[in-house]
């Protein structure tokens, strides 16, 4: 009787476990984000680990799911807290959601964030909109480009990705400096995108201009400042790495 008993047990126990894919509950290759309860008495911490991957996503869900679910991150929104925004990413974001952790593991990271940054439009909002609702528009945006521009995540790129990169990151720049509901802000996530893949390519004409202009530095490195002169360095650059690209 005892044998049947813990035979029963250990069958409930297997079924209790292979009953359920992890993610048969994502939407369209998407997690979804719990509804944090209401008058909660959370910790930041407890409200980090409420949000956080779980582990078991990780292994069923596709790369371009992945990135979706990186931007539908609840407290994404924390890197603006801060004005060093690559400090914020790294110790508010990075840190706390295994979801950007996991995305730097993936071998294909790299040509799915640029499909996904090739669907980006600057100037497609309605005009109708209320400004609060452009704004989150354009965050959105800057969202993408400032997971794309980690270094973990240019690694990968082949040649003809870092000139689709280029090339795409060109056209949001135009029209993104041509929309008059964005400022220079807008325009310093894409430049830090531009910027970087050309650093980490060690193209020698940024390098040097990278040594020796703290204002670039900066914007490289941080997000932070950058005037129109130093944006429009980088952008200039930008058109000169992507022709070299194109004969080397």
């Amino acid at each position: 009787m005892n044998k049947l008993f813990v035979l029963f047990v250990l069958m409930i126990s297997i079924l209790d476990s292979c009953k359920k894919d992890p993610c048969a509950d994502l939407v369209n290759g998407v997690y979804q984000f719990p509804e944090l309860p209401e008058n909660h008495i959370m910790t930041s911490q407890q409200i980090s680990e409420f949000w956080d991957l779980p582990k078991n996503i990780c292994g069923c869900i596709t790369t371009e799911g992945l990135i979706e679910t990186c931007l539908n991150y609840p407290d994404l929104k924390v890197i603006w807290a801060f004005t060093d925004t690559q400090s914020a990413y790294d110790l508010q974001v990075k840190e706390k959601f295994r979801g950007v952790r996991e995305l730097e593991t993936r071998p294909d990271r790299g040509p799915c964030l640029l499909k996904k940054y090739k669907t980006l439009d600057p100037l497609g909002y309605d005009p109708n909109w209320e400004p609060v609702e452009i704004g989150r528009y354009h965050f959105n945006i800057y969202y993408v480009e400032i997971i794309f521009s980690q270094y973990a995540n240019l690694e990968p790129l082949t040649k003809n990705e870092k000139i689709s990169v280029i090339e795409t990151a060109i056209v949001i720049f135009d029209k993104t400096k041509n929309d008059l509901t964005q400022s220079s802000f807008g325009l310093g996530f894409v430049t830090t995108l531009m910027g970087r893949l050309m650093y980490q390519n060690n193209y020698e004409p940024f390098i040097q201009e990278y040594n020796k202009n703290g204002t670039i530095r900066v914007l490289i490195d941080y997000y932070g400042g950058g005037g129109n002169k130093t944006l429009e360095l980088i952008y200039d650059l930008s058109k000169d790495y992507l022709n070299y690209l194109k004969n080397n």
